[in-house]
Protein backbone atom coordinates (compact mmCIF):
# COMPACT_ATOMS: atom_id res chain seq x y z
CA UNK A 1 0.00 0.00 0.00
CA UNK A 2 1.45 3.66 -0.46
CA UNK A 3 2.54 5.60 2.05
CA UNK A 4 -0.10 8.31 3.26
CA UNK A 5 0.52 11.95 4.92
CA UNK A 6 -1.80 14.25 5.93
CA UNK A 7 -2.34 17.22 8.20
CA UNK A 8 -4.03 16.47 11.76
CA UNK A 9 -4.18 20.50 12.45
CA UNK A 10 -2.65 23.22 11.58
CA UNK A 11 -0.97 25.51 14.26
CA UNK A 12 -3.48 25.88 16.97
CA UNK A 13 -3.46 27.11 20.40
CA UNK A 14 -3.13 24.75 23.05
CA UNK A 15 -5.50 23.69 25.59
CA UNK A 16 -4.60 24.70 29.04
CA UNK A 17 -5.32 21.65 31.13
CA UNK A 18 -8.05 19.40 29.16
CA UNK A 19 -6.91 16.65 26.77
CA UNK A 20 -8.39 17.96 23.13
CA UNK A 21 -8.56 15.88 19.93
CA UNK A 22 -6.07 16.93 17.56
CA UNK A 23 -7.53 16.41 13.92
CA UNK A 24 -9.23 13.35 13.43
CA UNK A 25 -9.34 9.69 13.96
CA UNK A 26 -6.38 8.15 11.67
CA UNK A 27 -7.62 4.95 10.12
CA UNK A 28 -4.15 2.33 10.47
CA UNK A 29 -5.54 -0.96 8.68
CA UNK A 30 -3.38 -2.05 6.13
CA UNK A 31 -0.44 0.09 7.36
CA UNK A 32 2.99 -0.81 9.49
CA UNK A 33 4.06 2.12 10.74
CA UNK A 34 2.75 5.88 11.93
CA UNK A 35 4.90 8.63 12.31
CA UNK A 36 3.32 11.97 13.90
CA UNK A 37 5.56 15.17 12.97
CA UNK A 38 4.49 17.87 16.03
CA UNK A 39 5.57 21.21 15.75
CA UNK A 40 5.26 23.16 19.09
CA UNK A 41 5.75 26.71 19.57
CA UNK A 42 6.13 27.33 23.16
CA UNK A 43 4.23 29.74 24.74
CA UNK A 44 3.64 31.42 27.83
CA UNK A 45 2.70 27.90 29.04
CA UNK A 46 5.11 25.31 30.88
CA UNK A 47 4.75 22.62 28.02
CA UNK A 48 2.31 20.69 26.28
CA UNK A 49 1.60 16.95 26.77
CA UNK A 50 0.34 14.51 23.80
CA UNK A 51 -1.07 11.40 24.18
CA UNK A 52 -1.83 8.57 22.04
CA UNK A 53 -5.28 6.43 22.12
CA UNK A 54 -5.66 3.15 20.29
CA UNK A 55 -9.19 2.29 19.40
CA UNK A 56 -10.78 -1.19 18.09
CA UNK A 57 -13.57 0.74 16.38
CA UNK A 58 -14.53 4.01 15.67
CA UNK A 59 -16.93 3.87 18.99
CA UNK A 60 -15.10 1.76 20.69
CA UNK A 61 -13.40 3.22 24.00
CA UNK A 62 -10.06 4.15 23.33
CA UNK A 63 -6.88 2.89 25.22
CA UNK A 64 -4.32 4.70 25.95
CA UNK A 65 -0.60 3.97 24.23
CA UNK A 66 1.39 2.32 27.14
CA UNK A 67 4.76 0.35 27.70
CA UNK A 68 5.72 -2.24 29.51
CA UNK A 69 8.38 -2.54 32.82
CA UNK A 70 9.56 -5.23 34.36
CA UNK A 71 10.93 -5.26 37.89
CA UNK A 72 10.82 -7.98 40.03
CA UNK A 73 9.69 -10.69 37.80
CA UNK A 74 6.54 -8.09 37.61
CA UNK A 75 5.33 -6.30 34.82
CA UNK A 76 3.55 -3.21 35.06
CA UNK A 77 1.90 -1.12 32.55
CA UNK A 78 3.31 2.58 31.89
CA UNK A 79 1.38 5.04 30.28
CA UNK A 80 3.12 6.68 27.25
CA UNK A 81 3.09 10.72 26.95
CA UNK A 82 4.83 12.86 24.75
CA UNK A 83 5.81 16.21 26.95
CA UNK A 84 7.05 18.83 24.45
CA UNK A 85 8.68 22.28 26.18
CA UNK A 86 10.74 23.30 23.59
CA UNK A 87 10.03 24.75 20.27
CA UNK A 88 11.74 22.59 17.77
CA UNK A 89 10.29 19.89 15.42
CA UNK A 90 9.03 16.22 17.21
CA UNK A 91 8.40 13.12 15.66
CA UNK A 92 8.20 10.11 16.88
CA UNK A 93 6.78 6.48 15.15
CA UNK A 94 4.41 3.69 16.51
CA UNK A 95 4.34 0.21 15.25
CA UNK A 96 0.47 -0.15 14.11
CA UNK A 97 0.30 -3.88 13.11
CA UNK A 98 -2.72 -4.64 14.45
CA UNK A 99 -3.95 -1.54 15.24
CA UNK A 100 -7.70 -0.30 13.57
CA UNK A 101 -7.46 3.16 14.53
CA UNK A 102 -5.32 5.76 16.50
CA UNK A 103 -6.12 9.49 17.56
CA UNK A 104 -4.14 11.73 19.20
CA UNK A 105 -5.11 14.80 22.06
CA UNK A 106 -3.21 17.67 23.61
CA UNK A 107 -3.31 19.69 26.39
CA UNK A 108 -1.20 21.95 28.46
CA UNK A 109 1.01 20.07 31.06
CA UNK A 110 0.62 22.28 34.08
CA UNK A 111 -1.99 24.65 35.10
CA UNK A 112 -0.13 27.68 34.55
CA UNK A 113 -0.60 30.73 32.62
CA UNK A 114 -2.26 31.35 29.64
CA UNK A 115 -1.49 29.21 27.06
CA UNK A 116 -0.62 31.19 24.10
CA UNK A 117 2.09 27.82 22.31
CA UNK A 118 0.83 26.46 19.35
CA UNK A 119 0.67 22.87 17.93
CA UNK A 120 0.94 21.85 14.37
CA UNK A 121 0.59 18.14 13.94
CA UNK A 122 1.05 15.98 10.51
CA UNK A 123 0.75 12.19 9.93
CA UNK A 124 2.36 9.62 7.52
CA UNK A 125 2.17 6.15 7.20
CA UNK A 126 3.40 3.32 6.13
Amino acid sequence: MAHKTAVLQAATVIAKTTQTLIGEIIDCDFYDFLTLHLIYTKGDETGCLVKAWILRTLTSTPSQDQSWTAAAGTKSAVLNELSLTDSVPHNITYDIRGIKYMKFTQGGSNNDGTPTGTLAASYTLK
